[in-house]
């Protein structure tokens, strides 16, 4: 898939579990992270996230979703457009995988719906992985282990390698996060996915409501950015976002 598409997740899960391996150094590596991001109160007292995911390569704009995402309940809203350029806004539940989809302001019916449904999950799971992957670390089924320093642009930084249990879309993957010992935030990024492929990130974050998400990331060969538009966290929103297809997310405010 695109870029390296990461399919891991786990929504309104706990924090421990007893098969997961992690070492003391990577706990303590994650606990750090998490405390300079805010804190993990601030992460699990979220509300509502509103972003984009906005894939812009060689200049050209490859993909563009705009996310709303009540974490509190699963409730969420997915806008994006067809192959043939056509609104699609698909309303569903995170925890159920439940909804309904609509194409140009009608609704979707039957085998198509129940595509579009799954693929709008496969959004949810990637695009917000690729905001909030450092609150991740401590989610069950993920296996953190302390690789040691590495030299990067004259910096210093602690890997660790994330590693999966039986979670997620594809728990193959492979992770190296590169922890920066000056911030404490993993800024560099590098993964081997299940299929074969290789690549890695520079990440870029910004602070919202409290704690520290995504807002850009720089491809290894500065071609490709993946932007996470006007990130917003929330204490409330219109009910009609989550019900309406055509309360669109451009008139959040």
């Amino acid at each position: 898939m695109l870029l390296g598409v990461l399919v891991l997740a786990c929504v309104g899960a706990p924090r421990a579990n007893a098969a997961d391996k992690r070492d003391e150094k990577a706990l303590e590596i994650a606990h750090r992270m998490m405390r300079e991001m805010g804190g993990e109160h601030g992460w699990d007292s979220v509300h509502l996230i509103r972003f984009d995911f906005k894939v812009v390569s060689n200049g050209k704009v490859m993909l563009d979703r705009h996310h709303l995402w009540d974490k509190a309940t699963g409730r969420y809203r997915l806008e994006t457009k067809t192959k043939d350029g056509r609104e699609e806004v698909v309303l569903f539940n995170s925890g159920t995988k439940e909804g309904k989809v609509y194409v140009g302001g009608k609704q979707v019916e039957g085998a198509e719906a129940s595509k579009d449904l799954k693929s709008a999950y496969a959004a949810y799971i990637n695009d917000m992985y690729w905001l909030a992957e450092p609150w991740k670390w401590l989610d069950p089924g993920v296996n953190l282990k302390y690789e040691g320093t590495r030299e990067r642009g004259g910096e210093t930084y602690d890997v660790v390698h994330l590693t999966f249990g039986h979670v997620g879309l594809t728990p193959g993957d492979q992770y190296w996060a590169y922890v920066s010992r000056k911030s404490h935030l993993m800024t560099h990024w590098q993964y081997l996915l299940q299929n074969g492929k290789r690549g890695s990130w520079d990440w870029q974050y910004g602070d919202y409501g409290g704690i520290k998400l995504a807002r850009n990331h720089i491809s290894a060969d500065k071609k490709t950015e993946i932007n996470m538009g006007d990130v917003e966290v929330l204490s409330s929103v219109d009910d009609a976002y989550f019900t309406d297809p055509g309360h669109m997310l451009s008139e959040l405010k």
